[in-house]
């Protein structure tokens, strides 16, 4: 990696380009941290929240915003063509799934919408494959830890200071924090996110304890009790990360089917206990009627089950398909509260298809990374797996054009594939280096 390249802007040319990009880099990770929502200015997405009416201002502000994050996650692209080439295979299905969202503009239900967000979508892969091909893991997780940071102490001067704008104005939330973010429960999400990064992130140990502090900080004040809980699994995960990395090798294979083994008889026993596990975390049964969007989801799903409607097509309030289901339930609703119900809405099974391969892949060339001595910078790629799995059972964070999930996710992929890719160049290396230490009569 280079760092002593120049870059020509703003009148001085001694500024290294690198910093230049990271500048430019944790603005970028910030406008997907909030959803493309500036507060105060054009907070379209917590409409849904505040039940309050888009102005003029706020869709000019918007779609600028978003024209300014394309443009500049094309001029990173053009910068690093030829490394986004090399590093393309890693990639893999999640190329195929962003290309996929392009391609259901043929089948949409709203064409111009698929097309438009497909576009930003497929932007925001390249932005994922940039990161992780541009920079090495720990500055990542230094860039992103940067970035939550800087949200973190905005979020509470805007709580304290401008409450109109970061406190959650919804019934039966008023006064949690939201902050920058679109609502409370994004804000206690990407809190979580925060200190799974700080987590996997080696360094001067007051700095990273001042910085869980605030993020933890935030996220209590968040009101997220689902961020609660999930803050709570990292801290378990982490861990028992940290008890896997002492062991040797050799001996992690049979700890890591031990834990698989562990994790799925508790979701089995949390299944099984279902109503009692709401009751503790202080849901209800229906997850504030989340099974009952589940359930006229499903209908939609089994009109078009192949191909679906069209990527960020389906939920366009009184028109299309989501008039049944709005009609059905008796209230708007926006998305369908689970990612996976949303990934078969709008690209059918085919998409759903493709986001598992990606995400079996991930797991498989995982494991031989965890089982190896590199197991110290693969702590974020669990945390991303992880997270992304589970945050995708209630909500709809995967599929959003403009959020953070997909970014991390497209990242943390790239990262295993380059790892993998690395690690079997050493061993082939090795080999190669063995065979020529050979002596000729031994061969002979």
């Amino acid at each position: 990696m280079q760092h002593d390249k120049k870059f020509p802007v703003l009148g001085m040319p001694w500024l290294p380009r690198v910093v230049v990009e990271e500048v430019l880099c944790v603005c970028l990770l910030a406008f997907f941290a909030m959803q493309g929502s500036i507060p105060g200015v054009a907070p379209n997405q917590a409409n849904e929240m505040t039940n309050t009416a888009a102005t003029g201002l706020m869709k000019a502000v918007g779609i600028g915003s978003q024209i300014l994050v394309n443009g500049a996650i094309c001029i990173l692209a053009c910068l690093h063509l030829r490394r986004l080439w090399r590093f393309a295979f890693a990639m893999q299905w999640t190329a195929v799934l962003a290309m996929f969202t392009i391609c259901s503009t043929l089948w949409s239900q709203d064409a111009i919408m698929t097309a438009r967000r497909s576009a930003a979508f497929a932007l925001a892969t390249f932005f994922g494959l940039y990161l992780a091909s541009r920079f090495r893991i720990r500055r990542q997780l230094l860039l992103l830890t940067s970035t939550m940071v800087a949200l973190a102490l905005v979020t509470a001067v805007l709580a304290i200071f401008a409450p109109s704008i970061g406190l959650e104005a919804s019934t039966g939330h008023f006064g949690n924090w939201q902050g920058v973010f679109t609502q409370k429960n994004a804000c206690g999400r990407a809190m979580v996110f925060a200190t799974a990064a700080l987590l996997s992130l080696r360094g001067a140990l007051a700095v990273r304890l001042g910085c869980l502090s605030l993020f933890l900080f935030v996220l209590v004040m968040s009101g997220s009790r689902g961020a609660w809980v999930i803050e709570g699994l990292v801290l378990v995960c982490y861990a028992a990360l940290c008890v896997l990395k002492r062991f040797r090798p050799s001996s992690r294979s049979l700890l890591l089917v031990g834990s698989i083994l562990a994790t799925v008889t508790a979701t089995v026993a949390a299944w099984i206990y279902f109503p009692l596990v709401a009751e503790i975390i202080g849901r209800d049964s229906t997850f504030t009627g989340r099974t009952a969007i589940w359930q006229q989801a499903w209908i939609a799903i089994l009109k078009h089950p192949i191909l679906g409607y069209g990527f960020a097509a389906f939920w366009q309030g009184m028109k299309g398909e989501s008039y049944n289901v709005i009609l059905a339930l008796r209230f708007v609703v926006f998305h369908a509260h689970n990612g996976f119900l949303e990934i078969w809405l709008e690209l059918g099974a085919v998409g759903l298809l493709l986001f598992f391969l990606s995400y079996l892949r991930a797991w498989s060339k995982l494991w031989r990374i965890l089982c190896s001595d590199e197991i110290g910078n693969a702590f974020w790629m669990v945390f991303v797996l992880i997270l992304v799995a589970v945050y995708d059972l209630d909500e709809n964070t995967l599929l959003p054009f403009n959020g953070l999930f997909w970014i991390l996710y497209v990242g943390a992929i790239a990262n295993i594939e380059i790892m993998a890719f690395e690690q079997k160049s050493q061993r082939r290396n090795h080999r190669m280096s063995e065979v020529e230490r050979v002596p000729t009569h031994a061969v002979a």
